[in-house]
């Protein structure tokens, strides 16, 4: 009976465990806001605030390296009067829609300033990237 008990608070254990991990992570991947259909589809925002208060403009992409590799740059902006410091890292795709080296990249800080804007440049890891997103989320 004693051992049953014991099995039980454990299993409970483990299940609040596992239940506050899912809450850690932030499970809303709300889509940023900016005017431009096109931007919009490549800017993913991992928290539901800040979804809102960040966009991406000025998006542009070139082939490097004699036209193997997908260089884009862009620019970050913080649409509110507050900084914002947050983190960033690109995902990058084949030509039928299948993430390459996914989760390889880690995020990187950036500093946003009231009103402020940054900009991001990316060069993707191969030849065979054909699109990418730009997945934010806060620090």
């Amino acid at each position: 009976m004693e051992a049953n008990h014991y099995f039980k608070r454990i299993y409970s254990l483990v299940f609040l465990l596992g239940l506050l991990t899912a809450c850690s992570t932030s499970g809303i991947e709300a889509i940023g806001t900016p005017l431009d259909p096109d931007e919009k589809k490549h800017l993913l925002i991992h928290n539901s605030a800040l979804a809102n208060q960040v966009t991406i403009s000025d998006m542009r992409s070139r082939t490097v390296d004699n036209g193997d590799l997908l260089e884009v740059s862009l620019t970050l902006s913080n649409l509110t009067s507050r900084d914002k410091a947050v983190q960033y890292r690109f995902s990058w795709f084949d030509g039928d829609k299948f993430e390459i080296e996914a989760g390889v990249g880690g995020w990187t800080p950036v500093s946003l300033h009231g009103k402020g804007s940054v900009s991001i440049n990316g060069l993707a890891p191969n030849s065979s990237v054909k699109s990418y997103r730009l997945n934010v989320k806060g620090q």
